[in-house]
């Protein structure tokens, strides 16, 4: 295979707000109304803000739909054009770093984790300029220690020796690198599994192997500075890249996390989905965007949202409108906490009346990110992609109102490297 280099321009990372704590300690989990998908669309938001994108390679283990539905979705919360192409990939650490290696310049590498292990998203955008990716080597190998059903159920093969010794030691021998190699950033195996294999200088990722954990090792190692390799390894499968220093826009949305707050839902069916409605709502609910009409009488210029046909004063149904885009932040105008629980959702939950910033159009929306009941009049805040509900086994997708006291000062970073 020829050698293959991209240039990495910008890096965007998503952890969810939630922690629980167990036996071992603290750890992060997803809230209620998110998924691979919503924290696979906060990542790519994060890495590229503006919408360049002209391809979305989606790396997950965990694709809420495995029959079709993510791509669509993804598009519309990344505010992307529903022409682009986009390709759903299963893998972990190895297949991310594949397709980043494989990627043009204007795709948008997105990977996301949703298990009871790892969750999180990472999201790299490959451009013309940045921080260097060349492909050094690659093996394939078959050492299913985890394997996971059709129902979702997982068979785990608890030996960590042979994990270490096949899948990490002996996969890593066969590429025959030097020994005097530096890993700058690895995923799928600690420092100790490495057992002198190769120097690390940089190990932020755990022994878990992960889609989204190799973007944000990469991140760590481009913001520490590091020039080496990158791993990423799973079983017994592995690729190997080179990375070497420019310039690169990070942005980390990794804030403090809090733990998940006690909810319940009500016992029996829920909303039953309807999909030609489900249809119709999908670009209304999704793409945040109101229509604009042109002036006529009885009929303004004023943003309507969601979009819709107005009737002029002389009793003509009028369709035709532009779509404009709406803006992600705004203020709380007014508030209302539900205790009620329903089938479907998890009780209690905020209700906010969000007045967008510098457009008069007001949106009812859910409050994530914090406690029912902690926000406040007047508190801002941005837009985000939720799940509403679950309904027939199908994820209903819309927007959430994220308050700015679920993101401490510093918890938001954005920052660019330089060479």
């Amino acid at each position: 295979m020829a050698e293959a280099s991209v240039r990495i321009e910008s890096i965007g990372t998503y952890l969810p707000t939630w922690h629980t704590q167990g036996d071992k300690g603290i750890r992060r989990v997803r809230g209620h109304d998110e998924d691979a998908l919503t924290m696979a669309v906060a990542a790519g938001r994060a890495a590229d803000p503006e919408g360049t994108a002209q391809r979305v390679v989606f790396v997950s283990r965990d694709f809420p739909l495995i029959e079709g539905g993510n791509a669509a979705v993804l598009l519309a919360g990344l505010s992307l054009g529903a022409d682009l192409p986009v390709a759903e990939v299963l893998g972990n650490g190895p297949a991310v770093v594949d397709e980043i290696l494989g990627a043009r310049p204007g795709t948008l590498v997105i990977a996301a984790d949703d298990s009871p292990t790892t969750v999180g998203a990472g999201a790299v955008l490959v451009g013309e300029r940045g921080a260097t990716l060349r492909f050094v080597a690659r093996h394939t190998g078959s050492l299913p220690v985890i394997a996971r059903r059709p129902d979702g159920t997982e068979h785990r093969y608890r030996d960590p020796r042979l994990q270490r010794e096949v899948g990490i030691k002996s996969t890593l021998g066969r590429l025959a690198l030097p020994t005097e190699s530096v890993a700058v950033a690895v995923c799928g195996a600690t420092q100790s599994d490495l057992g002198g294999t190769l120097t690390v200088r940089v190990a932020t990722t755990e022994r878990q192997p992960s889609a989204a954990g190799m973007v944000r090792a990469l991140a760590d190692a481009i913001e520490a500075d590091r020039e080496g390799l990158v791993i990423g390894l799973e079983q017994a499968c592995v690729t190997v890249a080179d990375l070497t220093r420019g310039a690169v826009r990070l942005c980390r949305d990794e804030r403090p996390s809090i733990a998940l707050p006690a909810s319940r839902s009500a016992e029996g069916n829920g909303i039953p989905i309807s999909l030609a409605a489900y249809a119709r709502a999908f670009d209304p609910k999704l793409r945040w965007e109101a229509a604009v009409f042109d002036e006529q009488p009885g009929i303004d210029a004023q943003p309507q949202f969601p979009p819709r046909a107005r009737v002029s004063s002389t009793g003509i149904l009028a369709t035709d409108y532009r779509c404009q885009a709406l803006p992600r932040t705004g203020t709380v105008h007014s508030h209302t906490t539900i205790f009620l629980p329903v089938p479907d959702l998890h009780s209690p939950y905020s209700l906010a009346l969000v007045a967008l910033d510098d457009s008069p159009v007001r949106v009812l929306l859910k409050v994530t990110g914090v406690p029912a009941g902690k926000v406040r009049i007047g508190e801002a805040g941005s837009i985000v992609l939720r799940k509403i509900a679950t309904r027939a086994g199908i994820p209903d997708y819309g927007h959430a109102f994220l308050p700015l006291c679920a993101v401490p000062a510093g918890a938001l970073t954005e920052r660019k490297v330089l060479a």
